[in-house]
């Protein structure tokens, strides 16, 4: 799944595309920081070495507008073409289990493939004990709203107590597993569940 990026990065991409589309060179800082409403230029370097680091652009030393937009950003911008935005609810555990939290504070952009057709929501993961089905704590998880999961589906079930945990589900005779993807943790047993979604898929922020 290509690498999607916190909003802001993403508005200093999109705007270095378009002014070096458009000029043929790449804009100053001063104008990075007007288009973004910012006034310190540190704010706009931080943006800038951050996308660096991550191979999205290059830039040369001692060049005003020494920026290089890099083929990892095609990749990112097909991505982001065919995006849609999803609310991330807060936050859920793949550890212990903690208070449920229901907040519509942000949104993120997903593959419109894998939420077409679906009532979806992001969680932010916290804790490690899904890290063998490749869910790490700071993950984003895309979720599907629904009260129906089958056995083996990794769901956000909802437990007596209030509480919520990020776990595989499966149906024994006098109760339902919670099951862990990590050896570390135990298997949690309870008589019942409530369903809040199953997971669609991951998104790992660079």
């Amino acid at each position: 799944m290509a690498p999607i990026l916190p909003k802001t990065k993403q508005r200093v991409l999109q705007y270095l595309k378009d002014y070096i589309d458009q000029h043929g060179y790449a804009p100053t800082l001063t104008e990075i920081a007007k288009h973004l409403g910012v006034s310190a230029l540190s704010t706009v370097h931080e943006h800038l070495q951050f996308l660096s680091d991550r191979g999205f652009i290059e830039r040369s030393e001692g060049e005003e507008r020494g920026i290089v937009l890099k083929s990892k950003w095609h990749a990112l911008g097909q991505a982001l073409a065919r995006s849609v935005s999803v609310p991330i609810v807060g936050a859920i555990a793949a550890g212990s289990p903690i208070e449920a939290i229901e907040q519509r504070d942000a949104t993120l952009a997903v593959p419109e493939e894998l939420v077409r057709g679906k009532n979806a929501y992001v969680l932010k993961v916290r804790g490690d004990s899904m890290i063998e089905s490749f869910i790490a704590d700071g993950d984003y998880v895309v979720v599907e709203k629904t009260d129906f999961a089958r056995d083996g589906d990794t769901i956000v079930a909802l437990l007596d107590d209030g509480t919520a945990t990020l776990k595989k589900m499966f149906k024994k005779r006098n109760f339902v597993r919670l099951q862990p993807a990590n050896r570390q943790y135990q298997p949690i047993d309870v008589k019942s569940v409530v369903i809040q979604g199953k997971v669609l898929g991951v998104i790992r922020r660079y």
